[in-house]
């Protein structure tokens, strides 16, 4: 019941974000904000849900304490952590295991989440961020097929670069670009 419950209220809060978008409703709150923070804060939220569906979550951050601040919206970065880990969960989740990895390279916080599931095929990565597509794989699975393109939203606002490597077989990772001050 409790799974359930939270599968319905997360194609609820999807189809809201979804209509905030369609009549521009959808704006960014941008403060100066602890961009790790937010990250750790989602992976603590979803590794105890994913333990119990027998799927590992590891973060590795290099041991280091990013504590430049980027300038961002908090509640709306930790969602594109949170939807992007559910839908590693829901699509890669049959690898058992997520890698999330946070590291500055230049000017830029990048973060890369792993999965280890069966891989996106070439032919369906352009289609991934658009509005309702679920890919062939999915047929029988539940989701609204809104969760990435309200990342792809959200980070477009931010003008933030993102994007996915995927290969069939061995899974797909998605990251982010974060502009961290000089």
């Amino acid at each position: 019941i409790v799974k359930e419950a939270r599968r319905l209220t997360g194609m609820v809060e999807e189809l809201l974000e979804f209509s905030k978008m369609q009549d521009g409703r959808f704006t960014l709150q941008v403060e100066e904000m602890d961009l790790q923070a937010e990250l750790e804060d989602a992976i603590y939220t979803y590794r105890e849900l994913f333990r119990q569906d027998g799927i590992q979550l590891n973060y590795h951050s290099g041991q280091e304490l990013y504590t430049d601040p980027i300038s961002g919206d908090p509640q709306r970065l930790k969602q594109v952590f949170c939807n992007v880990l559910d839908n590693a969960a829901k699509h890669g989740g049959a690898g058992k295991r997520i890698d999330v990895d946070m590291t500055r390279e230049g000017e830029c916080y990048v973060v890369r989440i792993r999965d280890y599931g069966p891989g996106i095929p070439p032919e369906e990565l352009p289609h991934l961020f658009d509005r309702y597509y679920r890919a062939r794989q999915d047929a029988g699975k539940t989701g609204t097929g809104l969760g990435l393109s309200i990342t792809k939203a959200i980070l477009q606002q931010h003008d933030f670069p993102f994007g996915v490597n995927s290969t069939v077989g061995k899974g797909s990772t998605f990251w982010f670009e974060m502009k961290a001050p000089q």
